[in-house]
């Protein structure tokens, strides 16, 4: 497992790396289990009796290598293999640097050996983690135990700051002083993006207690990220502080912390790497009530958490606090209470059937606790509901004995209903041009926790006439015990439909909301029927840096020449930009035997999180259509040529609609679809010739190939890419679009009147443009490899090889000729030899148009040729023959089987030759 040098990154950092970096003292950090003081390491991937990973020096350099398999190399390597969410060797080269305090070279493009300048926060963890050891003294103060703020130095989460400003006097706010830093870094990529200070001694610093330096909004603080990254269980808290003191407890394996650095953040986090984990919300619910909104602070942004991480089926539950003192927070607990009482509380979870609104007391009476307004007979029967995380019951009886109170409680229902939300559905007219919503839908999404999907919510949009149908509610979530109260359960969380009401999108990828771009993911969507109506509704879009951009980007360009890979990947990556152009090309990918094809569309799947669906799924016309609904992300069509005739009409149908957009529905529950994400066409022959003005190409030949894609090559950053885009000016797009149709015209070899090869330039300047965007969105150079070049070589192959071919009267006199080669044809024609107006001799076929599509569309064998048509008039076929040039002459009389027969077309033998029509004269037939 030899770490591939990017072209990005630079070679010196990676020998400083190597030579700075003490193997064993990586594997602490990491995490790695050792057996002994002088032991191997147990394997980081899986379970091993006896540990398999060894360390050793071998002529002055660092080597390891995991026994269990062929796992080996160098730090570099290691690090990768460890947390191989980094993704490319750069990266885990930078965060050694970062780790171990090694200067980072300028990139190779920018020709400067100078260290790249730091930012203040990476500058400020550097300064911190020189001396931490003071930061342990200060934090046992606030009663967290020592091995707990270790453990946090030794991942380079917490430092200690001794900065004094000599420009601003003491007791002023800027000041500064000793105090605690927590270093803050990146989920994506752990780059050091802010550091929190909190100061030990405030009034040094005017009273301020707490600084934050970098980016606050966005990012979160845990002790070890690795942990985190491990965790099936995730407290989430307010401050640095509380996540520390959390640590203090008795916590299970595979639990985590996470800090939100302020209840702002409960809007800002993305949340996606919280997907599977069990989520317990524990910011400071005991907040005193605001005397402006009357709510308490902590608590509000603990319910706007739970809608969040609820919308994104991620099942989260709150920490009871009722009980706890106004004003108390984690912090507090530990200190005036110990370990034992901060675990028995923080173990206690809310069992209220609306998260944080107790069910105790009168209506009006609950202190900045009440989320909604329950009338007098809901809040009669409200309190009676509880809920356990997956199981949710009801008091049956209670009573009161010596004022303690006595419960018994009956089973409702085998999962817990996490939330109920009205729905707004945007129209498809609104998602695809940005235009004000006419045709909104309103829908209800009812979310639910079950033992069978842990801590993933099963999720289901119901109308007004199913949301109280038992049937569909056992069948999706699973026993109803007591009916009966159940519908009263439902008929209270009706009242709530309000918290978590939002408008929706049904759209996976690139698409408008509310007159604006929006990056939509599976979590963002609200389909009544998901796996018919969207193949990608459950998608997690590819996360990653810019690094792993450029590393793909360098790998495709490598394992073809002429870009035929690099071709096929930056036009996936354009299918995203549909919604801002208007249209998008689909592609064609042909290939021989052994030239690679297989492998290539196998990488472009992982390296992209698209699907390549097989001949079998493209047999029916219901899973045609599916495919390709309802996402901007492309899907593969895989040897779409072996299907049979029919298949391959509807499919050609299809795709021609596809290229824009069409909506539709089907079935007797009028079942949504709008159809419009860009296929691949994948095959040794793709038989498109009725698409050539839709579609781009490349082949792959062996003479092409190049050395394979590396195992090891991370994804591309596709999240990244769809929110480069999202925040990028619609018109912006649109002209330089503009700008690559003029580029590719000016070195077009096609005739500028030609209205099908126009079209065909603009698909090949979509790509361009896609491709300027992505050299924009990795930092790279436009020139790189002569993409541009490569690709506007294969338009004008593209070009030259469909010349003559583009429009419907050709393939109808392809058909027409044969038919006359075969003795099929019956109506009247003849050949013979004519002078156009310049006195030049033609062979001429003279005949009628009408006849020819009368022929068409009545002769049985040629049905599905003529349903596959464009063009089924004969008006329009003449038209069409005109504007070619091949007629000679019209309105021409002849004999013919000795009738007389007038207002015959010529047309030239000669001139369709040029574009590739033969024919065989029989002069005899004068």
């Amino acid at each position: 497992m030899t770490a591939a040098l990017p072209k990005a990154a630079s070679p010196d950092l990676f020998d400083r790396v190597k030579e700075a970096v003490d193997l064993h003292d990586l594997a602490e950090r990491l995490g790695l289990e050792r057996k002994g003081a002088k032991g191997n390491y147990r394997s980081p991937l899986h379970p091993d009796k006896n540990p398999s990973l060894s360390i050793f020096q071998r002529d002055g350099s660092w080597g390891w290598k995991d026994h269990s398999g062929d796992a080996r190399g160098s730090c570099i390597d290691l690090v990768l293999y460890v947390r191989p969410e980094i993704g490319s060797a750069a990266g885990a080269a930078r965060l050694l640097a970062e780790w171990y305090g090694i200067a980072v070279p300028a990139a190779a493009a920018t020709g400067t050996g100078e260290p790249v300048k730091k930012s203040v926060p990476q500058f400020i963890a550097d300064r911190a983690l020189l001396d931490p050891e003071p930061v342990i003294a200060y934090l046992a103060g606030r009663g967290i135990a020592e091995e707990v703020s270790r453990a946090a130095i030794r991942s380079r989460a917490l430092g200690w700051s001794h900065w004094l400003s000599n420009k601003v006097p003491p007791g002023t706010p800027g000041h500064g002083g000793p105090g605690a830093v927590f270093v803050v870094r990146s989920i994506a990529d752990r780059t050091i993006v802010a550091v929190d200070l909190r100061y030990a001694d405030p009034a040094l610093n005017g009273n301020v207690k707490t600084q934050c330096q970098g980016i606050k909004e966005g990012h979160a603080w845990t002790s070890d990220l690795n942990r985190l990254a491990k965790a099936h269980t995730v407290y989430v808290v307010e401050s640095p502080v509380n996540a520390l003191s959390v640590e203090c407890c008795p916590l299970p394996a595979g639990t985590a912390v996470l800090a939100l650095r302020g209840t702002g953040n409960a809007e800002k986090l993305d949340i996606a790497f919280l997907k599977g984990k069990r989520i317990i919300i524990a910011l400071d619910h005991a907040d005193p009530i605001n005397e402006r909104t009357r709510k308490r602070p902590g608590l509000e942004a603990a319910w706007k958490l739970l809608d969040r991480l609820t919308a994104a089926d991620i099942a989260a539950m709150l920490v009871d606090m009722q009980d706890w003192e106004d004003g108390e927070d984690i912090n507090d607990v530990l200190k005036a209470q110990g370990v034992d009482d901060l675990w028995t509380r923080l173990r206690k979870l809310d069992g209220w059937l609306i998260p944080g609104m107790p069910g105790g007391g009168e209506p009006g009476s609950l202190d900045g606790r009440r989320r909604v307004f329950l009338p007098e007979h809901d809040f009669k029967v409200y309190w009676r509901f509880r809920t356990r995380e997956d199981f949710t019951q009801y008091v049956v009886d209670f009573k009161d004995d010596d004022g303690r109170r006595h419960e018994t409680l009956g089973d409702v229902c085998s999962f817990r209903v996490a939330s109920l939300s009205r729905l707004r559905v945007q129209g498809h007219i609104a998602t695809i041009n940005g235009s004000t919503d006419t045709q909104a839908e309103t829908v209800f999404g009812i979310s639910a926790q079950t033992p069978r999907h842990g801590p993933t919510l099963v999720r289901r949009v119901v109308t007004d006439q199913t949301l109280y149908s038992l049937e569909l509610h056992r069948s999706i979530f699973g026993a109803i015990f007591n009916p009966q109260q159940y519908q009263r359960m439902i008929n209270v969380l009706e009242r709530t439909a309000d918290i978590g009401a939002r408008d929706a999108v049904n759209f996976i990828g690139l698409a408008w909301r509310g007159g604006e771009l929006a990056a939509l993911e599976g979590r963002d969507c609200y389909f009544q029927e998901p796996a018919k109506q969207c193949l990608y509704h459950n998608m997690v879009f590819p996360r990653g840096t810019a690094d792993a951009a450029r590393e793909v980007i360098d790998a495709y360009q490598a394992t073809f020449k002429q870009n035929a890979a690099l071709i096929a990947l930056v036009w996936a990556l354009g299918a995203h930009l549909k919604c801002v152009i208007g249209f998008y090309p689909h592609f064609q990918m042909q290939a021989n035997k052994g030239a690679g094809k297989s492998l290539l569309t196998e990488a472009m799947q992982t390296t992209l999180g698209f699907q390549m669906l097989s001949g079998q799924m493209l047999k029916t016309d219901h899973r045609r259509r599916a495919s390709v609904s309802y996402t901007s992300h492309p899907v593969g069509w895989d040897e779409l040529s072996k299907q049979s005739k029919v298949v391959l009409s509807e499919a050609d149908a299809l795709l021609q609609s596809t290229y824009r957009f069409e909506f539709t529905r089907v079935g007797a529950a009028l079942t949504p679809y709008l159809m419009c994400a860009p296929v691949l066409l994948a095959g040794e022959e793709v038989d498109v010739t009725s698409l050539q003005s839709k579609i781009c190409t490349t082949t792959l030949t062996v003479e092409k190939q190049g050395p394979k894609l590396p195992r090891d090559l991370p994804q591309f950053p596709v999240w990244q890419w769809l929110q480069f885009i999202e925040k990028s000016e619609p018109e912006r797009i649109r002209t330089m679009h503009a700008q690559r149709i003029e580029d590719c015209k000016e070195q077009s070899r096609a005739d500028p009147k030609d209205a099908t090869a126009s079209r065909m330039i603009e698909n090949y300047a979509a790509i361009l443009t896609t491709w300027d965007l992505v050299c924009e969105f990795a930092g790279i150079e436009v020139g790189q490899g002569g993409f541009v070049g490569d690709l506007v070589g294969e338009m004008n192959g593209h070009l030259s090889e469909t010349d003559g071919r583009r429009l419907p009267w050709v393939w109808i006199m392809e058909i027409l000729l044969s038919e006359i080669e075969s003795h099929q044809f019956n109506h009247p024609y003849c050949w013979d030899e004519i002078k156009d107006d310049d006195g030049n001799n033609h062979i001429a076929l003279m005949l009628r148009p009408a006849h020819v599509m009368d022929h068409l569309s009545n002769a049985l064998h040629l049905r599905n040729k003529f349903d596959a048509l464009p063009v089924k008039t004969a008006r329009v076929f003449k038209s069409q023959l005109e504007g070619s040039g091949v007629v000679v002459r019209e309105d021409v009389e002849r004999t013919i089987r000795g009738r007389r027969t007038p207002h015959l077309t010529a047309l030239s033998v000669q001139r369709m030759e040029r574009l590739g029509l033969y024919a065989t004269p029989n002069l005899e037939r004068r």
